[in-house]
């Protein structure tokens, strides 16, 4: 491992270069586990006049690279005696981040660095265990983060660590005021010039020495079995004299460098070096992938080039058929050309050539056919696919999925946010099952196209069990006009109250109930709309299924935009529905079956009867038309409250309604119609629940007739 190199080059540079008299390692092998006490109880043992322990530090975030020195301290601030560590390592930190040329978090007391501990506070410190437990002068270095990948590449190197040792043995030199010899060393990276991604395999040659650096036979393949994970290209030189040396540095696929670079005297003579590539520049990858057969037609398109392009040049090779317009935009130092057509033909095969002639900004010409030398067209074909390659999605379930307490009839209605089919599929594609033995619902499904949307209602023949869960099911296979089909199963759950309605039919809008309803034109409150396109018909095809209606109420709406004032009033004039009284202890209930518009729509009451006038009209509140299909709308009036319209906004004493209420969103959809079916009052009643009987004892009685009865019977 790094730290341990780092000391056993550090022990062999003191033991041959200065007159040590004997230098002390706490271990020489990977296989050796020494505990601190073992470390700091050896160094006392023999009467060390110094202890220094080698860090390597890490961390969750793999950007950070920094050193660091901790030396010991007491809690006052002073430093630990004997002192000399906070000495030491005001060399160590400053010659060691050079050489790494890393940032640094500096020079530290223990204690004051750790101050999320209370150890210090209690026990006067220092923090660090081997500055705490020797007994002459200590710090710890940490030389980088080898959670930080360039850094830990690095030090995989046996001369990058001979490095690190002498950064150390020349701040021991500093603070003992002995000068640095002649340092004779030079080092640095050879990288990619475009790419800055480190060179593996690169030679240097300096002053009759050969230096190649780090490649996967030669090392990474002990840390890894993929050959393009791992580079460093670091090179080191060692015992060069003070002179002007030759640096040659060149790489299989580049183009060589030389310069002339003076050592210095006193440090590092650090020569980083960017080569530049020598291959053409190829396509590495583009959308649409070649020989794609449903590109849509409505994307740009992207080449990327694995050099920085000559955009004048690649610009005017490009060759479209058929001909269409578009726009090129560069991106990434013009190595990605998105070009944006101004539009593609549905299902139409189209070729883009880039012609040999295209260059990089170095002047080299591409290879279009990757055959590995300059040269060849780069043609690429593909086929666009149709208006709509999007598989239909469910948008809204009603009931939504988790619901509680859910009535015991309830329609169950998919939406989707386009028309999906076939109509032989569409029967087999729902189902709903009772949760707890999965038994199918019966009941009748029917499909409906809500302004190029698909509503699947479904109508339960009878009653759900009360407090039970069902789930709804939607099965793949369903499809678009364009046969994109929903690729999965979809499921939705609810789960019923246990109560049932107590039902006062106001209109079930059958027969002739139109006599009883004032179109909208009728009413002076109705304004803003568009005269021939509001109405309000019977329909005898959109009706609810689930109480054997035959029509409902169809409103048909067209909303004038430039007015600054909007609302239909379908009034109830007359006839039996007029005579039903209620109080606001009630639930208003329609079915109402929405197209999805985003206008509104509300219920409005007259109350305080047997009295008359407008200051008596109440509205619920606005009901936002974001559904298609068929939805149970409520006004629980106890509960809900009321709207704002000419009354005092109180729901007062006896009460009978009024009329039914639509107005338009602005920015929504000018045009619509909606259906409203079985039209009434509830109240709500709880339903008692069976609960088993659970004994209260339990008696274990023996054998008999005895002993001709081979069983226990426990009763």
């Amino acid at each position: 491992e790094e730290v341990l190199r780092v000391g056993l080059h550090l022990k062999d540079i003191l033991e041959n270069q200065t007159d040590i008299d004997t230098v002390f390692i706490s271990r020489i092998n990977d296989n050796q586990s020494i505990s601190l006490y073992q470390r700091t109880n050896h160094a006392n043992s023999v009467g060390a006049s110094w202890y220094h322990s080698i860090h390597s530090d890490a961390s969750s975030n793999t950007n950070t690279n920094k050193t660091l020195m901790l030396w010991g301290q007491l809690n006052n601030g002073n430093p630990d005696p004997p002192v000399g560590g906070e000495e030491m390592s005001s060399y160590m930190i400053n010659i060691l981040t050079e050489g790494m040329r890393i940032p640094t978090t500096g020079s530290w007391g223990d204690c004051s660095f750790y101050t999320w501990s209370d150890y210090c506070e209690n026990s006067g410190g220092p923090y660090l265990y081997v500055n705490r437990n020797t007994n002459m002068p200590s710090e710890l270095s940490e030389e980088g983060h080898h959670t930080n990948p360039p850094q830990n590449q690095l030090i995989m190197n046996e001369e990058y660590k001979r490095m690190l040792a002498y950064l150390f043995y020349w701040s021991i030199l500093e603070y003992h005021e002995i000068d640095r010899p002649f340092v004779g060393q030079m080092g640095g990276e050879v990288v990619d010039l475009e790419t800055e991604m480190p060179i593996n395999g690169a030679t240097i040659l300096l002053g009759g020495q050969s230096y190649t650096t780090d490649t996967f036979e030669s090392l990474f393949h002990n840390y890894s079995s993929d050959e393009n994970e791992l580079r460093n290209g670091f090179y080191w030189f060692d015992g060069l004299v003070d002179s002007t040396y030759q640096v040659i540095i060149d790489a299989n696929g580049y183009y060589p460098d030389t310069a002339m670079v003076d050592v210095v005297d006193f440090f590092i003579t650090f020569h980083d070096v960017s080569l530049l590539s020598n291959e053409p520049p190829i396509v590495v990858e583009t959308i649409p992938i070649q020989g794609d057969s449903l590109f849509p037609a409505w994307n740009d398109l992207e080449i990327h080039f694995s050099r920085p392009m000559n955009i004048g040049t690649v610009e005017g090779s490009l060759n479209f058929y058929p001909a269409t317009e578009y726009e090129v935009i560069w991106d990434d130092d013009s190595r990605i050309m998105t070009i944006v057509p101004d539009s593609l033909g549905f299902e139409t095969d189209y070729s883009l050539t880039i012609l040999d002639e295209a260059q990089d900004v170095y002047g080299h010409y591409i290879d279009g056919d990757e055959n590995g030398v300059p040269g060849g067209h780069f043609v690429l074909t593909f086929r666009t696919g149709p208006a709509d390659m999007n598989p239909p999605e469910i948008l809204a379930v009603i009931p939504p999925n988790v619901s509680q307490n859910v009535e015991l009839r309830p329609i169950v209605n998919i939406q989707f946010d386009e028309i999906v089919g076939p109509d032989s599929l569409v029967e087999s594609s729902f189902f709903l099952e009772r949760f707890q033995d999965h038994s199918a619902v019966d009941g009748e499904l029917v499909h409906y196209n809500v302004y190029g949307r698909s509503s699947l209602c479904f109508f339960p023949f009878n009653n759900l069990l009360p407090d039970e869960v069902y789930v709804s099911r939607v099965y793949s296979g369903l499809m678009d006009e364009f046969n994109n089909a929903i690729p999965i199963n979809h499921s939705n759950s609810f789960n019923t109250g246990h109560v049932d309605l107590d039902i006062t039919m106001i209109d079930a809008m059958e027969q002739n109930f139109q006599d009883n309803w004032w179109g909208p034109q009728s009413s002076g409150s109705t304004t803003g709309i568009i005269t021939d396109s509001t109405s309000m018909f019977p329909d005898l095809e959109i009706i609810n299924g689930l109480y054997g209606s035959t029509q409902s109420m169809e409103v048909n709406y067209g909303w004038n935009t430039n007015s600054s004032y909007w609302l239909i009033r379908v009034y109830l004039s007359g006839g039996p529905p007029r005579e039903v009284t209620f109080n606001d202890s009630k639930t208003m209930q329609a079915y109402v079956f929405g197209d999805g518009s985003g206008n509104k729509f509300r219920f409005a009451v007259d109350d305080n009867l047997p009295n008359i006038g407008t200051e008596y009209h109440e509205v619920s509140p606005w009901y936002i038309l974001d559904w298609i299909g068929w939805k149970l709308v409520s006004w629980d009036m106890e509960v809900d409250g009321t709207g704002d319209w000419i009354g005092d906004g109180q729901l007062d004493g006896t009460m009978r309604f009024d009329s039914f209420q639509l107005s338009y969103s602005e920015g929504q959809s000018q045009f619509g119609k909606i259906y409203i079916d079985d039209f009434r009052i509830i109240d709500e009643f709880e339903l008692s629940i069976n609960t088993d009987v659970h004994p209260t004892g339990i008696t274990l009685k023996g054998n008999y007739p005895n002993p001709f009865n081979p069983t226990t019977k426990i009763k």
